[in-house]
């Protein structure tokens, strides 16, 4: 079993430590998971989840705490990141800047971190009740239309109902990931 760096564990164990805490509202920059020039999609019935570039959680005492992705030789994980400026309007085209009220908040009951290989790969929150998976990747459009789910790529994929990204045909492989760090009541 291979041992992590010292900065992805410092990403892990920054990511539990938002258990107890109370998050107040979402925020995301929202990728068109689909799209063309004069046209994007952001959702549809092939679509599980949410894919974001970040994601931005405010917590009950407005502080914001933000996930993002890092990129490592073999991939890419999720990092977290405490800073407290936010773009007024999405970067591109094919990006939104949205609200996110469908993510649940309050106090945030459970936080787990998972590793596949060296990459901080998935995320898994419990927020007064509803869990909430993060997963670093990422869906591209094939020839045909289809989309093709690509795990630890350079977007942060948010899933509301977790079972939804065992259900994925992901590219690589979904493969047993190895609990980092787990913090619950």
């Amino acid at each position: 079993m291979a041992m992590i760096g010292g900065w992805v564990q410092r990403q892990a164990s920054a990511l539990v430590a938002l258990q107890g805490q109370n998050v107040g509202s979402w925020q995301g920059i929202e990728m068109a998971v689909r799209g063309d020039d004069a046209h994007f999609e952001f959702g549809g019935p092939d679509v599980p989840c949410l894919q974001l570039l970040t994601l931005r959680m405010t917590l009950a005492d407005n502080s914001p705490v933000v996930v993002t992705t890092y990129q490592d030789d073999d991939g890419f994980g999720l990092a977290i990141d405490t800073c407290s400026t936010w773009p007024s309007e999405a970067p591109d085209a094919g990006y939104r800047l949205r609200a996110l009220p469908e993510l649940p908040t309050g106090r945030v009951q459970e936080a787990s971190t998972y590793l596949d290989g060296d990459l901080l790969a998935e995320v898994m929150l419990r927020v007064e009740g509803r869990e909430l998976l993060l997963v670093a990747g990422e869906a591209d459009e094939d020839h045909s239309g289809r989309l093709v789910w690509h795990r630890l790529d350079e977007s942060v994929l948010v899933f509301t109902r977790p079972g939804d990204a065992e259900a994925i045909p992901w590219v690589p492989a979904r493969t047993p990931l190895r609990l980092i760090e787990r913090k619950c009541p």
